[in-house]
C-alpha cells in the first residue's frame, strides 16, 4: 500500500516540476491516507495558492495550524510557516486584517522567515487604502460561515473554525487570471521570464534574498500579481541578481552563489541532489529548465557566437573571393588579378583564356559612370 510520505514525496517532485495540477493531486492522495500532518497541507495550501486558489490556500493554512495546536511542538518553525501560509492566502483574498493577524503571530514566532517582511509591508500598503473605519486592532468575525473542507478530503481535524473565532476571507474580486512563467540557466545565471504585457517598471518590485525571491506587480488590468519563490532549491547572490522590465515580459536573472551547479529543481528541495559532483568531474550540465524539451544550452551558445562571425553584404563576397583564389590554379588566379585590377574593381573573372587576350575594360553599374581620379 502507498504510504502517505510517498505520496508526500511525489506530490513535491511534481511541485518542482511546475506541474501543480499533479501535485495537488498526490497531497490530496497523502491527506486521505493520512491527514494528520501538518505539513501535507501546507504544502497543498502552497499548490492552491499556486494554482489561483486562494480560499482552499486558506483553509488548508488553518487545517495545519488546528493539527499544530493538537500536538505542540517546541520547534516553532511549522507553525511560523502555517501563519505566514494563513496571513499570504488571505491577502489574496483581500482580507488585509486578518492577513495582518496572521502575519504579525508569524513574526512573533519566528521574524527571519525570509519573505515575510516583503508580505507585511505589502499588507500595510493596502490596510493604509482603506478608510480608517475599516482598521480595527484585532481581526474582525466574518458574517460568511466557514467554508467546508475541500472535496474528497478524509475529516480528520474540526471544520475550519466558525467566524466568532477565526475570520474566513471573502473575496472581493474574481482571482487574478494565471500568468505563465519560465525559467533557464546556464553556469552563472537562472534566469526566470514572467511573461506579462505593458507593465510600467514603477508598478514591479523585486525582493532578492539569498533563499527566496519576491515579486509583486501590479498588473495593467488593475489586478495584482505575485510570485513567491521560497525557499530557491539553491542559494543566490542577491547583490548580483538583477531584472528587466521589457514591452512582452519581465526578465529575472539570480545569480548562483555556486558557479556552474545544476539546478534541478526552481524552487523547493532538489530533486538532482548530487549534480554537482557530475560537474566537478567534468561532465557537461544538462541545465534543467521549465521547458518541457530539453536544450543543450552550450551549443546554442556556441551557435549564437558563430552567428555572430559570420559575415554579411561586402565582407562576406570578399571572403568568398579569398576562399575562391586561395584554392584557384595558377591561370585563375592570374584572370582574378588582371580583371579585377584592369577594370578597376568593377570586372572580376576566373577565365584567363578570355582575359588574358586584351585589356579588360572597366564596367561600372547600370546607372553608374566611371570617371578618373585626379588628386
Amino acid at each position: 500500500m502507498t504510504t502517505a510520505q510517498d505520496l508526500f514525496a511525489q506530490g513535491s517532485h511534481a511541485f518542482a516540476e511546475d506541474d501543480y495540477e499533479e501535485a495537488l493531486n498526490f497531497y490530496s492522495q497523502a491527506i486521505e491516507v493520512n491527514g494528520t500532518h501538518a505539513e501535507i497541507f501546507l504544502k497543498r495550501s502552497a499548490t492552491y495558492q499556486k494554482l489561483g486558489k486562494d480560499q482552499e490556500a486558506y483553509e488548508d493554512a488553518v487545517h495545519a495550524l488546528e493539527l499544530i495546536k493538537e500536538k505542540p511542538s517546541s520547534d516553532v518553525t511549522v507553525e511560523a510557516k502555517a501563519q505566514l501560509r494563513k496571513g499570504v492566502a488571505a491577502f489574496h483574498l483581500q482580507d488585509y486584517q486578518t492577513a495582518k493577524v496572521a502575519l504579525e503571530a508569524c513574526q512573533a514566532l519566528s521574524p527571519e522567515q525570509r519573505t515575510l517582511a516583503s508580505w507585511i509591508r505589502k499588507n500595510e500598503q493596502e490596510l493604509a487604502k482603506l478608510p480608517k473605519a475599516a482598521v480595527v486592532t484585532d481581526a474582525a468575525p466574518s458574517t460568511v460561515a466557514a467554508a467546508a473542507p475541500a472535496a474528497n478530503v478524509t475529516p480528520v481535524v474540526s471544520a475550519v473554525a466558525s467566524p466568532a473565532s477565526t475570520p474566513v476571507p471573502v473575496p472581493m474580486t474574481p482571482a487574478a487570471h494565471r500568468v505563465r512563467h519560465e525559467w533557464y540557466q546556464n553556469d552563472t545565471y537562472v534566469t526566470i521570464s514572467i511573461f506579462i504585457k505593458n507593465v510600467k517598471k514603477d508598478a514591479v518590485e523585486i525582493i532578492f534574498t539569498d533563499k527566496a525571491l519576491s515579486v509583486s506587480v501590479k498588473m495593467p488590468t488593475g489586478s495584482d500579481y505575485s510570485l513567491e519563490l521560497d525557499p530557491l532549491s539553491h542559494k543566490v547572490i542577491p547583490s548580483e541578481s538583477k531584472y528587466e522590465v521589457l514591452s512582452t515580459k519581465i526578465e529575472i536573472q539570480l545569480k548562483k552563489e555556486v558557479f556552474a551547479i545544476k539546478w534541478g529543481a526552481l524552487e523547493g528541495d532538489d530533486v538532482n541532489a548530487g549534480s554537482m559532483a557530475a560537474v566537478s568531474a567534468g561532465a557537461t550540465p544538462a541545465y534543467p529548465t521549465s521547458s518541457r524539451k530539453p536544450k543543450n544550452w552550450d551549443a546554442l551558445a556556441k551557435e549564437a557566437a558563430n552567428d555572430e562571425d559570420k559575415a554579411d553584404g561586402d565582407k562576406a563576397l570578399n571572403q568568398l573571393f579569398s576562399q575562391i583564389y586561395k584554392d584557384a590554379d595558377d591561370d585563375t588566379k592570374r584572370a582574378m588579378m588582371k580583371s579585377f585590377t584592369e577594370s578597376n574593381g568593377t570586372c572580376l573573372s576566373t577565365n584567363w583564356d578570355e582575359v588574358g587576350k586584351g585589356t579588360v575594360e572597366t564596367r561600372p553599374p547600370e546607372g553608374m559612370v566611371a570617371k578618373k581620379y585626379s588628386s
